[in-house]
């Protein structure tokens, strides 16, 4: 089609040698500084990125560690004013088969509770002071656990020496007690007891057997008052009816008071035997016949020799019981 434009075509790309030439010179060296400020923006931008990641990594770390230190700090001080740990702190040696054991937790608690540690927040950065600090806080909270460890373990060796000296007596009280107590089934229940080791079930136990023994021995006692008043009762009883039906007839000899002499009217002297005395019966003399009195002397008890013609008196006394006549002053 002669005279008319032809439609225009994009250049064609030159090959080999000829594509070589068509290149400017100064396009490499261009590309080539691009690519040099491309790769070191890229490494500062990589390095940030990395040292911010530790700091983030770090500071998690520590805020752990200050958690756990927290916690641990809190955990001692609720354990020190724990009702489970005094009641161990009251615990006397008198309590316990181990006297040592007592002292050795009073020893720990009063350290224990002079632990006043003030516990530091994370720094905001810093890795190195990060590090530093949440190493320090692990630290403190493994310082912290391990106390309360201590503390807990000295209380429960009190409280186990506790428990063996309980045993120990109700073992000894139920062996005690055989025969003694009013219902054996509190002896049943108190070996129970000392099997399971439980300290207030063998508390409960042992005073039911105490009370038992007294209730026993309570009983006793009673029985054996109103046994020996009756005995007595018996006995006076007894003795009442023996002294009544006997009477007079059984009263006993009083015994012979003894005589004496009496003066006749005739100067002479008779022998008057004393009467017995008593009501409950006893000897009385048989009379005696009386012997012929001398006319001498005129005497109704008595007789004399002698008178005015010189011969000297003589006077007699003739006992009533019809004793030999015994001689008496005549006056």
């Amino acid at each position: 089609m002669s005279g008319s434009n032809p439609v225009p075509q994009p250049p064609t790309e030159p090959r080999g040698a000829a594509r070589a030439a068509s290149k400017p010179k100064w396009l490499v060296p261009v590309i080539a500084g691009g690519c040099a400020v491309v790769l070191a923006a890229g490494g500062t931008g990589g390095y940030l990125w990395w040292n911010h990641s530790r700091l983030t990594e770090a500071s998690g770390e520590c805020s752990v560690a200050y958690e756990k230190a927290v916690k641990a700090r809190k955990k001692l001080t609720e354990y020190l004013k724990s009702d489970a740990l005094k009641a161990a702190v009251t615990v006397k040696d008198s309590e316990v088969r181990d006297a040592k054991t007592v002292g050795t937790l009073a020893s720990t608690v009063k350290t224990a509770s002079k632990t006043k540690t003030d516990i530091p927040g994370c720094p905001a950065d810093g890795l190195k002071d990060i590090k530093a600090v949440t190493a320090w806080l692990d630290k403190t909270a493994t310082a912290y656990a391990k106390t309360v460890g201590e503390v807990k373990g000295k209380a429960e060796a009190v409280n186990a020496s506790k428990l063996d000296k309980t045993v120990a007596d109700a073992t000894r009280i139920l062996n005690d007690s055989k025969g003694r107590v009013k219902d054996d089934k509190v002896r049943a229940a108190l070996e129970n007891a000392i099997k399971s080791k439980d300290g207030k079930a063998i508390s409960d136990a042992v005073k039911a057997v105490n009370d038992s023994i007294k209730a026993k021995s309570d009983a006793d006692a009673k029985a054996k008052a109103e046994k020996e008043k009756q005995a007595a009762d018996n006995a006076a009883q007894t003795s009442g009816n023996d002294s009544g039906s006997a009477g007079d007839t059984t009263g006993g000899y009083t015994g012979y008071t003894g005589g004496g002499y009496t003066q006749s009217q005739g100067g002479g002297y008779t022998y008057m035997p004393q009467q017995p005395t008593g009501n409950g019966g006893g000897y009385t003399p048989t009379p005696q016949p009386q012997p012929q009195q001398p006319s001498q002397g005129g005497g109704n008890g008595g007789g004399s020799t002698g008178g005015d013609d010189g011969y000297e008196n003589m006077c007699f006394a003739y006992p009533t019981d019809g004793s030999p006549a015994i001689q008496v002053p005549c006056s």
